[in-house]
């Protein structure tokens, strides 16, 4: 096999039918290139590999197995794995599994099949799942970044009113998350720094895409302070601010 790239799906399949497992490892890594499939034969030895090699996007597990069974098996992933996708992959059918399935927090609950077309559609719900864990995961490491950002970082909406901040920005302000989030722009500066705002940066902004530049903040207190500011665009019509105190004044 290739060495795992970053648009592969390193998927860990775990039956003790290895019969079954080879025909379905085949069958995905021939359907779309992306597969890489390792196939184990019990729970234990799933557990043991994810310690091994913990870069496993997507584990697909049979339901009804000796000395651990694939829910079993789901609770014990979740422990260390908390956001890795689990589809549960089982011969047995019936509402009373899928229930169990579902309420005991498994991604995807696929019922097993032999066909061209079951395998089309495995792993075209492997790969949905596989792209959702993706999704989050790069807005959490975004997050992540944002926060440890020095400068103070905010997201305003279209309508003007504050989706995110970061804490630097909120520490800036002296704001709590839960007092600006959903709150309107104007409400961190001046009226004369609002005039401003409205009749000379936000015109420029929506013409080149960004502004740069000096104006007044308000703080929760009533102070104000010389702020060094950037706005850009982002999709949707949401603004990005970046901040820093340029220099303290008593206006």
């Amino acid at each position: 096999m290739n060495s795992f790239g970053n648009s592969d799906i390193r998927l860990l399949h775990v039956d003790d039918d290895a019969a079954f497992a080879e025909l379905v490892g085949l069958s995905l890594e021939r359907r779309c290139e992306r597969f890489r499939v390792v196939s184990v034969g019990s729970a234990r030895e799933a557990l043991d590999r994810l310690d091994e090699e913990p870069a496993v996007d997507c584990v697909l597990s049979d339901y009804d197995m000796p000395e651990m069974d694939g829910l079993a098996l789901l609770e014990r992933v979740r422990e260390t794995h908390p956001r890795l996708p689990f589809v549960l992959y089982t011969a047995k059918g019936g509402e009373e599994i899928a229930a169990e399935a579902i309420g005991n927090g498994v991604d995807d609950y696929i019922q097993k099949g032999s066909s061209a077309a079951h395998f089309l559609t495995l792993g075209t719900r492997i790969e949905r799942e596989v792209a959702r864990a993706r999704a989050e995961r790069e807005k959490q490491v975004r997050l992540e970044a944002l926060e440890a950002a020095r400068e103070g970082i905010c997201i305003v909406d279209a309508d003007g009113r504050f989706r995110y901040a970061n804490e630097t920005y909120l520490d800036l302000y002296g704001y709590e998350r839960s007092e600006l989030v959903g709150e309107p722009w104007q409400r961190l500066h001046t009226d004369a720094a609002v005039e401003t705002i409205e009749t000379d940066v936000l015109p420029h902004v929506a013409e080149h895409g960004q502004w740069g530049g000096t104006c007044v903040g308000l703080r929760a207190d009533g102070t104000t302070f010389r702020e060094s500011k950037s706005v850009s665009t982002l999709s949707g019509g949401e603004l990005v601010i970046v901040v820093t105190e340029h220099e303290a004044t008593d206006d």
